[in-house]
Formats: structure tokens, sequence, C-alpha cells
């Protein structure tokens, strides 16, 4: 079985790479993927199927960043922080409920968000579980990033919200500098050594370089008819952009499916894209797809 587990970069109204995936491969694909997912998540969605993984089974995972983050909550605190509220109307049944309401995961209140330290080494972390985790079944297994994970991506709550994320064209100093103050952190250097990143896709030559760490989001903005294809208002990656990635890192360089993938990419680029948020992974719906494969 193949798995793909991830955010809206893999699963969304076009294909992604991970309907590339399954065509190139010529394999059905099991996408776990969901809109808003925090890489908690995909981690505990990885911890939940561990009883049903074996060794032939491939994972592929996309990372996303430092722009969401997620806890524990139980009714106890929700009582006693009167936050009942921040909750999607799901009647306390969070990710991982089981029989208790209010007793599961879910994103993090903006008014309790940690610092960006704080999500930068925890989601290299996450990627070190991950890894422990799946080396422990033994099935082969590859992973990679939205977007440098050293940038800031955090949304602005106040004064209106607002996503961040597809603002960034690329490392600014300020966050170089609060990249290379978490480098200098002894545990985080162990971290990274620990990390085998001849599993990652784009993997940095030199982890200790901020700048090398780069995913879809830097992929699909370095070439100039990949952007002229993207949609005309919406920020994710184009089918395209999603298709060339997977003939890069993903499927050893074969490339023939360029002409429908850039097809598609025209033909979306006035789609509708209906209000989506994160209640739809919470209730386990997910976004409808265009089913264009």
């Amino acid at each position: 079985m193949i798995y793909t587990l991830g955010d809206s970069f893999t699963k969304w109204y076009w294909p992604t790479w991970s309907d590339w995936l399954g065509k190139y491969l010529d394999q059905p694909v099991t996408n776990l993927a969901y809109s808003g997912f925090t890489n908690e998540l995909i981690y505990y969605q990885l911890m939940n199927l561990k009883s049903q993984l074996i060794k032939s089974d491939k994972i592929y995972i996309m990372w996303t960043g430092s722009n969401r983050v997620c806890e524990w909550y139980d009714k106890e605190y929700v009582d006693q922080q009167d936050c009942a509220g921040f909750f999607p109307p799901t009647n306390g049944n969070l990710w991982f409920t089981a029989k208790t309401p209010w007793q599961g995961l879910y994103k993090t209140r903006p008014d309790h968000l940690p610092s960006l330290t704080e999500m930068i080494i925890n989601n290299f972390d996450i990627v070190l579980k991950t890894q422990w985790l799946l080396d422990s079944v033994g099935c082969d297994y590859q992973m990679m990033f939205w977007q440098n994970p050293w940038l800031d991506t955090r949304d602005t709550f106040v004064p209106i919200y607002q996503s961040n994320w597809e603002q960034r064209q690329g490392i600014t100093k300020s966050e170089l500098q609060n990249a290379m103050s978490i480098l200098d952190l002894p545990l985080v250097s162990n971290m990274l050594q620990s990390i085998n990143w001849q599993r990652f896709a784009c993997a940095p030559d030199n982890r200790t370089n901020p700048r090398q760490y780069l995913g879809l989001r830097e992929f699909a903005m370095s070439d100039r008819e990949l952007v002229l294809l993207n949609h005309n208002s919406d920020p994710h990656p184009n089918t395209l952009a999603h298709h060339d990635w997977t003939v890069r890192y993903l499927v050893g360089g074969a490339n023939h499916h360029r002409d429908l993938a850039h097809e598609l990419a025209v033909s979306t680029q006035d789609l509708p894209i209906p209000n989506y948020d994160f209640v739809e992974c919470i209730v386990g719906s997910g976004i409808q797809l265009c089913n264009l494969l």
C-alpha cells in the first residue's frame, strides 16, 4: 500500500503530487492529507495507523511549516478556560476523540501560540520521531517540505485573520538570524544530525545552512512557466508544479504526463475554490476534490 500524508499541498482541488505519484506508479494511493493539518496531526495519524502498516508499504510525507500547531485538550481545561466557543460545532468531537467529548487534539488557540523557536524545533522533533516510528515498522518512506521550514509563516489573527505563507519568497535577514541562533543550540544540532536526510526529497546539502532547505513552494516559484499558470486567486501551487516536482524528486525522471498536467493547469486557473476551514478536517470529511485524473 502507498500512503501519502500532508495538508492542502497534498490534497487540494486539483491533482497534487500525491495524485501524480499514483498515476506514474500506476498504483492506488491512499491520500490521508487534509487542508489545515499540522505536523502533530500527521505524526499522530501515522501513530494511529501503525498497527496496520507492514514492511511492504511505502509512506510519502510532505511536512507543513511553522504556521500552525495543535495541542491536547480535555473538558476540565475547556471549562476552566471557558473556551468552548473557540472550537468547531462538533459537540466536543476533536481529533482522536473516542468516547470522551472534549478530550482530543485540536489547533492551539491564537492567544496561546508558542514562540517561533518552539514551532521550528518542535517540527524538526516531529520529523525525527516519525523517522523512528517508520524505522520501527521497517517500511520504505520518503519525506519532503512544503516550504523552507525556517521561515516565519505564522498566521496573523489581529485585527483580522490573514494567512502569510503565500507571501514568502525567501528567507529574510531576521529569519536567518533566528535560524542561526537555533542552530547554535547543541540539542538542535544533534537532532538535525540524527535525521536521515537521504529520506528527503530536495534535501539540503548543508543542513546548517537554512537557505538550502527548500520545498514545493520554492520549487513552484522558481520557474516562470509554473508561476504564469497559477490559479487566478488561490496561492496553492498549480497542478503542473506538482507534476514537475513529482517527476524531479519522486519517480526518477519519468515525464509521460506533462502535456496533461499543463492542460489541467490551464483549465483550473479559474476553478471556483469554496471557502474552507479547519472544521472540515476535524469532522473528517476533508475537501471535495475535482476528479481530474
